[in-house]
């Protein structure tokens, strides 16, 4: 007893060691499980049984819980399940598994069925394979096997017995396969089965006992297959048939009860066959059936067998050649929802839809609809969906009764006017689709009742002007195409816009604050975020709202197209007040340097040689390009800080196209003329070394003309293709950075190429022909470094835009447009600028045409000396010494009588005498001059105390005849001019 109490009393305390013993077990790390399993088991002494009992309660606290039990348990049924031996792996090593239920083994080039797999699997996927037939008993390890795939896999035999001890299965896929036929004995035994998919292989018959069996069979696909008629009797054998599809085959006819026994059929697609006709009763029976697509077909008749379907709410019927759809043609058909009916070119008279009292949608697109029935709105109330696009519908009735209408697709029809009451009454119409129409006028209040209406497409019509009233919740609007729309929008009328698409760029700018360049897209999308910020009213000075409520009402966010940008600016058409002043300063040097070359060439002198006829025509090509920056200046000007009220009339108007003429025809005769000239310079070199004259002036003369024909053809070409010169403010057929039409641009850049590449060559060759002696003595070469001049800078300014002009071409490039424009508003224009200054600076034959023009104002009405000194200026200018005027000595004239009259019918140069300019008289007879003057007429050359330096003339002989003599003497002097002085340039043998 007191052992028992003490016992008893000592309790508690065991309890308390027990219980920090368990503590420090839970707080002490676990030993690796390695480690645990590798320890020696203790050997039970003779005392283990009675500490086991006295410690039960010890070991017993100390167990984990019930979960190795039940670990040991499940691995114990796993073992008796499976046959004695060694345990196959999981799973095969070319499939992945999901557990033991799901097995994809689809695309690993397996040529059998594999193995090794659990025999718990549920769901098997070998399909896209190489597996072209299936042995006896393929799957007899799957019992459990409820969903097997083959598709794709070539199969072209199906052992009878292949599939047998299947009894779970349910969805069988055997599409895109070389079955020439139902494998009826293989699948008879799947009681179980709900899906077969047989569909896309070469099908040709379908044996009457294929389904037998198949009671729970609920979707069946043969379609896309070769059979040539409906398997009626095959199809008897699944009263529980839901779906059935045998489209895609080459069936012409249905007949009479055809479907009888498939009462439980829903869906039945018969599309893209070759029906031609349809039994009256060939639909009998099918109580249930709700879709029907007869689609792709060669009915030439409305069907009437539709009349037996009850429950059917979904006809699809277009794309057949129907020529009229009867009256009373939907009487059998209370719950028609749907009717499509598309293609059928022949219909031309609007459908009778009496008894569809439940049509929610309808599309009768591609007939001949002329009109549409008045009473539609009073007969279909419960309409929701209305497409007739593509018909020749030329005016609408009224819609007043759809209440329940939500869209209204319409698009290329013939309609040319949109009535105040057309759309009237419909509260719940959302979208409203009228592009592609003939539409010249929309009546002001035609969608002031439109509440709901967020789409609105108008697009590619001919509207003149747009009503807002009523539009305040449109998200969408479409008008681009309008192009006779110039008007502006009023961003206020459109207070939830989102996507806006317009004709012009221009009228994106009204629904944006800020400068356009801080605002276009950087990556060059088509569409350009702009920015409209809503005016808030004072904030209460309690209310406190959320920061995405103020970001959700301060701004909204608008996708407008065509985009503003660069090329097509908001505000300012030349942009930065630097591209400003350069423009303006290329335009007033172009101008004035321009005027002042071709003044002193064409004024001074009458008749030109073809050298200085190239330089003065290359001044009047400049002097057009200057006048087209003088029109982008004035137009910049006028329009100070509102371009977009310009824009469009001036890029739609005649002054863009008269712009755009100019510039390309200027740029292109300049190029042209310049690569004439090249050639002048080196023919001429060639022919003074030879015979000492060149005579091409003629033919260069004619060259001339071609060029100015061939630029005045390039000018014209955007003219015949609408867009061209308008596509920016800038009017050249150049690259905008939006979506330009190359065509044109590339064959000019090219064309511009190959000119300068010939110019490089004829010029490199000259150069390498001349020596240095001959370019820096005569006056020739002074000519000839000019042009070389020009060449190189026009050169230097082409390379920017041509390159600008490939850009698009090159996706790897992304261009700033700004850049873009800046170069091309800056280089373009820029070689018109600097090369008349290049002549008035550099070129010495500049000021002996200024003086020969200043004689020629101050002395008019002068003597014969006169006239023939005007001539005598403007005659081989190539050499550009001051020869004065031919004058009288002692009441003589200064040149024999034999070459009086050939001076003045041809005349020479004052003070060079040229082989062609000889006077062959001189030959036989001398001149005969009173002593003192001419005594040594004959002779080659003579010398004169009187005669300075500079006053020096050429007298150039043959192996013929003598020179003329001595041709030139200043009037103010009254000295003969008797020293002689020229070198031709020399061309190297």
């Amino acid at each position: 007893m007191e052992r028992r109490r003490g016992r008893l009393s000592g309790a508690p305390r065991s309890r308390r060691r027990r219980r920090r013993r368990r503590r420090r077990r839970l707080l002490r790390p676990e030993p690796p499980a390695a480690a645990a399993s590798s320890a020696p088991a203790q050997p039970a002494g003779p005392g283990a049984g009675a500490s086991r009992g006295r410690g039960g309660r010890r070991e017993r606290a100390a167990m984990p819980g019930p979960l190795p039990l039940l670990c040991l348990l499940a691995l114990g049924l796993r073992g008796a399940a499976e046959p004695s031996g060694a345990a196959p792996p999981p799973c095969a090593p070319p499939c992945s598994c999901d557990g033991d239920r799901r097995v994809d083994c689809s695309g690993k080039g397996l040529t059998a069925v594999p193995e090794g797999l659990s025999a718990f699997t549920q769901a098997l996927d070998i399909s896209m394979n190489n597996i072209t037939q299936l042995p006896e008993d393929a799957f007899k390890n799957f019992p459990f096997l409820e969903e097997l795939r083959l598709a794709g896999n070539d199969l072209s035999f199906i052992h009878p017995k292949a599939l047998s001890g299947l009894k779970e299965l349910k969805v069988l896929t055997l599409q895109n396969n070389q079955l020439k036929t139902v494998p009826s004995e293989a699948i008879r035994g799947l009681s179980a089965l709900q899906s077969l998919r047989l569909d896309a292989n070469h099908i040709t018959s379908v044996p009457e006992d294929s389904f037998e069996g198949l009671a729970q069979l609920r979707h069946l696909w043969l379609d896309d297959n070769s059979l040539t008629e409906v398997p009626v009797r095959p199809l008897s054998n699944l009263p529980t048939l839901q779906a059935l599809t045998l489209a895609l085959n080459r069936i012409s006819s249905i007949p009479d009860f055809a479907f009888t026994n498939l009462s439980s059929l829903v869906v039945l697609h018969l599309h893209n066959n070759k029906i031609k006709s349809l039994g009256q009763h060939c639909f009998d029976g099918l109580d249930n059936l709700e879709t029907l697509d007869l689609n792709y077909n060669n009915l030439g008749e409305f069907p009437q067998a539709i009349k037996a379907l009850p429950s059917l709410k979904e006809l699809l019927f277009h794309s057949n050649s129907i020529s009229v759809i009867p009256d009373g043609a939907f009487d059998g058909n209370p719950l028609l929802r749907t009717i499509v009916i598309r293609g059928a070119s022949l219909v031309q008279r609007f459908p009778n839809l009496t008894g569809t009292v439940h049509l929610e949608s309808l599309t009768l697109t591609g007939t001949k609809i002329s009109s549409i029935s008045s009473n539609l709105c009073q007969e279909q109330k419960m309409l929701r969906t209305l497409d007739l696009s593509y018909n020749n519908i030329r005016e609408l009735p009224s819609f007043n009764g759809c209440h329940a209408l939500e869209e209204i697709s319409l698009q290329r029809n013939q309609i040319h006017q949109i009535k105040e009451g057309t759309f009237q009454g419909l509260i719940s119409l959302r979208i409203l689709d009228l592009s592609r129409n003939l539409i010249h006028e929309i009546h002001s209040r035609a969608f002031a009742k439109l509440g709901s209406i967020t789409n609105l497409d108008v697009s590619f019509n001919e509207l003149t002007s747009f009503p807002t009233e009523g539009l305040h919740g449109l998200n969408q609007l479409k008008l681009v195409g309008n192009v006779k729309l110039r008007e502006a929008l009023a961003a206020k009328d459109f207070v939830n816009l989102r996507s806006l698409s317009v004709p012009y760029a221009y009228q994106c700018c009204a629904f944006w604050g800020c400068d356009s360049y801080a605002h276009s897209n950087p990556e060059g999308k088509s569409l350009q975020d702009h920015s409209v910020a809503e005016d808030k009213g004072p904030a209460d000075a309690a209310g406190v709202t959320s920061s995405a409520e103020n970001e959700e009402h301060s701004q909204i966010i608008i996708h407008c197209t065509p985009s503003t940008g660069a090329f097509k600016p908001c505000e300012y058409l030349l942009g930065s007040w630097m591209i400003r002043l350069t423009v303006w300063f290329i335009f007033l040097v172009a101008l004035f340097f321009n005027l002042l070359v071709i003044l002193t060439t064409f004024a001074s002198c009458p008749s030109l040689p073809s050298s200085k006829l190239f330089i003065g025509l290359i001044s009047v090509s400049n002097l057009l390009m200057g006048a087209y920056t003088g029109i982008l200046t004035f137009l910049d000007a006028v329009s100070w800080g509102r371009f977009a009220e310009f824009g469009i009339w001036w890029e739609i108007g005649s002054g863009c196209k008269i712009a755009g003429f100019l510039a390309v025809f200027s740029s292109e005769s300049a190029i042209f003329l310049l690569m004439l000239a090249a050639v002048e310079r080196s023919l001429s070199a060639k022919d003074r070394v030879k015979n000492g004259k060149s005579d091409h002036l003629r033919r260069f003369r004619i060259a001339a003309l071609f060029a100015f024909l061939g630029a005045a053809v390039a000018g014209c070409f955007p003219l015949f293709h609408r867009g061209e010169y308008s596509a920016s403010p800038l009017c050249l057929p150049f690259p905008t950075g939006e979506t330009p039409s190359l065509g044109f641009t590339v064959t000019l850049v090219l064309l511009n190429s190959l000119a300068f590449l010939l110019m490089a060559i004829i010029y490199t060759k000259l150069y390498c022909n001349l020596e240095k002696e001959d370019l820096s003595e005569n006056s020739h070469s002074s000519t000839i470094k000019h042009v070389a001049w020009l060449i190189f800078t026009n050169c230097i300014f082409f390379c920017p835009v041509a390159f600008f002009s490939f850009a698009p071409l090159i996706t790897a490039v992304s261009i700033s447009p700004e850049i873009m424009k800046s170069v091309t508003l800056i280089f373009f224009p820029l070689p018109a600028c600097l090369n008349p200054v290049l002549y008035v600076f550099f070129n010495p034959k500049f000021k002996e045409d200024w003086k020969l023009l200043r004689r020629h104002i101050t002395r008019k009405g002068g003597s014969v000396s006169v006239s023939i000194s005007s001539q005598a200026g403007c005659v081989e200018q190539d050499f550009y010494y001051d020869c004065g005027m031919y004058s009288h000595l002692h009441r003589n004239l200064t040149v024999c009588d034999c070459c009086e009259s050939f001076l003045l019918t041809k005349p020479v140069s004052c003070k060079h005498l040229i082989k062609s300019h000889s006077c062959p008289a001189l030959a036989v007879a001398s001149c005969q001059r009173p002593d003192g003057y001419w005594s040594d007429c004959g002779t080659q050359s003579a010398h004169s105390d009187y005669a300075d330096e500079e006053d020096s003339f050429v007298s150039d002989s043959s192996d013929q005849v003598q020179a003329c003599g001595r041709a030139c003497f200043y009037q103010s002097r009254g000295f003969p001019l008797v020293r002689y002085a020229y070198n031709l340039p020399r061309v190297k043998d």
